[in-house]
Order: C-alpha cells, then sequence, then structure tokens
C-alpha cells in the first residue's frame, strides 16, 4: 500500500507537465494576434507586344488615288479567277478567331461564325461550288498584308480598311462594309466623346492598324498603348491598365455584348470602308470577288447576315455599300 501511494504524486505531477507542456505548444502555434499575412506584389499580366509609348503620327486624308476603286467584275470567269490561288481545289482565307460578331471561333460548336465570315464564305462558294474546301487562316490586324505578300493565304476578310498605302502592297475588293471608329469605355468612367481625353488617360488601339493615326488626329492629347491584336485591348480595360478602347465600331461592338459593363460613346470620327485583300497581281481574282459581292448583295445574304450580327449591337439599320470600280 505504501509503495501504491509513493507513485500516485509522480503521475499527478507527471500530468501536470504535460498539460502545461501542451498549453505552451498550443499558444506557441496560436502566435501573436496581430501578426498580418506579407504583402506580396503580383504583377498585373500584360499581352506580349504591348507597347506603351508608340510612336503615332496624326492620319491626314491621302488623295494620291481613289482607294475605293476596285476592278469591275466584267465577263471574268471562275476558270479564271481560280489560276490565281495556289491550289485550285481549295482557297486559304486568312481571318481573325476572335473578334466578336465578324469573325471568332464558336467555342460551342467550334465553328467560325460572324458577318465577316458569312461573306467570306458566301465568296468562296461563288468560285469554287457549295462544297468548297475552305482553309481558314487565323491572323492578327498586323499579319494582314504580310500574310498576303509572303503568299500564305488567297484572301484576307478581316475588317480591313481599304488605303492608298496599303493599295501599294496588295490588291482590294470594292467596299463591302462601311464602318466608323468610337471610343469603349466603362460606363463608369465619365467620358462620352473622345474630346473628353486628357492627357491623363490612356487609350488601347491595334498596332499597325489605321486607328492609331486617326486617334492622334481626333485628339493629340492622349496617351496612346497598342497592341499586336484588338481583342488584348478588353483584357487591359476589364483590369484598369487603359481607360478606353478606340477602333472600329464593329469590333467595338463585340466587346460591349462580352461585357456589358462597358459602352460604346460618342460620335464616329473616321470613316473605315472594309474591302477583301488580294494578293498583288491577282485581278482577276479581284474581279471576281466583286462580282459575288455584287450576287450577295443582290440576293439579299449581306442584309441577311447584317441583320443578324450587327443590327442589334450598333444599334442601326444599314444597307451594303455601293461598289466604286476603276474600269
Amino acid at each position: 500500500m505504501n509503495q501504491h501511494r509513493d507513485h500516485a504524486p509522480r503521475r499527478r505531477t507527471a500530468r501536470l507537465a504535460a498539460a502545461c507542456a501542451l498549453a505552451g505548444l498550443l499558444a506557441a502555434c496560436a502566435g501573436p494576434a496581430n501578426i498580418e499575412p506579407p504583402q506580396v506584389d503580383v504583377p498585373t499580366p500584360l499581352p506580349s507586344g504591348i507597347d506603351f509609348d508608340p510612336e503615332v503620327a496624326a492620319s491626314t486624308p491621302d488623295t494620291s488615288c481613289d482607294p475605293l476603286a476596285s476592278y469591275a467584275p466584267g465577263t471574268v470567269t471562275a476558270e479564271q479567277a481560280i489560276a490565281d490561288l495556289d491550289d485550285d481545289g481549295q482557297i486559304a482565307i486568312g481571318v481573325s478567331q476572335s473578334t466578336n460578331l465578324m469573325s471568332y471561333r464558336d467555342p460551342q460548336t467550334n465553328r467560325l461564325e460572324g458577318f465577316d465570315i458569312d461573306i467570306a464564305r458566301a465568296v468562296a462558294e461563288a468560285l469554287l461550288g457549295p462544297d468548297v474546301t475552305i482553309q481558314w487562316v487565323p491572323m492578327t490586324s498586323g499579319d494582314r498584308v504580310t500574310f498576303l505578300q509572303e503568299d500564305r493565304v488567297d484572301l484576307v476578310v478581316r475588317t480591313m480598311s481599304i488605303n492608298c498605302e496599303r493599295w501599294n502592297d496588295i490588291e482590294f475588293s470594292a467596299e463591302y462594309f462601311r464602318a466608323g471608329q468610337r471610343l469603349l469605355v466603362a460606363k463608369d468612367s465619365g467620358i462620352d466623346e473622345v474630346a473628353d481625353l486628357t492627357a491623363d488617360h490612356s487609350v488601347c488601339t491595334g498596332a499597325t492598324s489605321t486607328s492609331g493615326g486617326n486617334i492622334a488626329a481626333a485628339n493629340d492629347q492622349v496617351q496612346q498603348v497598342t497592341v499586336p491584336d484588338f481583342n488584348d485591348c478588353l483584357l487591359l480595360l476589364q483590369q484598369g491598365t487603359v481607360d478606353a478602347i478606340s477602333t472600329d465600331d464593329t469590333i467595338l461592338a463585340g466587346m460591349a455584348v462580352q461585357d456589358p459593363t462597358l459602352h460604346i460613346v460618342g460620335d464616329t470620327f473616321s470613316v473605315e470602308s472594309y474591302g477583301i485583300g488580294v494578293q498583288q497581281g491577282n485581278t482577276d481574282l479581284a474581279r471576281f470577288v466583286n462580282g459575288a459581292l455584287e450576287d450577295l448583295i443582290a440576293d439579299g445574304t449581306w442584309k441577311t447576315s447584317y441583320d443578324e450580327w450587327l443590327k442589334v449591337p450598333l444599334g442601326t439599320d444599314a444597307n451594303a455599300p455601293t461598289a466604286v470600280y476603276r474600269d
């Protein structure tokens, strides 16, 4: 009995020591209540090729040519036009894959859709028949002329404005759509037109496009930011890196549909006449394309496509522009 009583105090002492040790461990794990997590600077993701200080000259009217004057269809046949293709069994057409409403890949069907795609398909079917094989070639706005010069595509249907400078490097179809440049801003930005922009504002647009020169001509105070593709501008506006996007209203309308916190403001401050790009020297192909454009306008294809894709987002009815020919 004495031996049993001698061990009891020692066991109580051991349990007390263990309890104290556990309490100390829990206190150490909890740490002081006023310690805050470390602050970590996470860099804002920026698109490749972004330029925060581009050299952009204000655009001025170029009267060295009549840019809208293309080649009259005449009596050129499909066989003559096909001779300008690299492969007479298919046609390669340069397009965007991400310009909502105009030319984009539908994630549900994996098909290219949009107004430009409708026009391109109709022209290709007129040339090579309803079962035509089309090689769709994705490109940025800066690739449009280069891809034609490098013989990587037969046609470019990618919201490309016709101008005299580009006529020096490629051929154009007649005008198939007339757009205008405006601004896309957040609805709570307080910006209502291009005149509201100051030196404290930055505007995103596409490098090598005509948009930069138009912005500089309309407001030479604003700081421009250029990216290789217009679609990169949308991310920059959403994250607050830029205050506005400026390009053709057709492209801006597609962005506004994607993000309802944004809207298009102000009147147009340029005229952007879209043409189908053709390799230089392929005038028979350009003539045939113009004949196909006349037909798809006459049979209602143009109007049906416009009403489906652009009438509501742009908020206006429209008809196809009248073709102008040089011969």
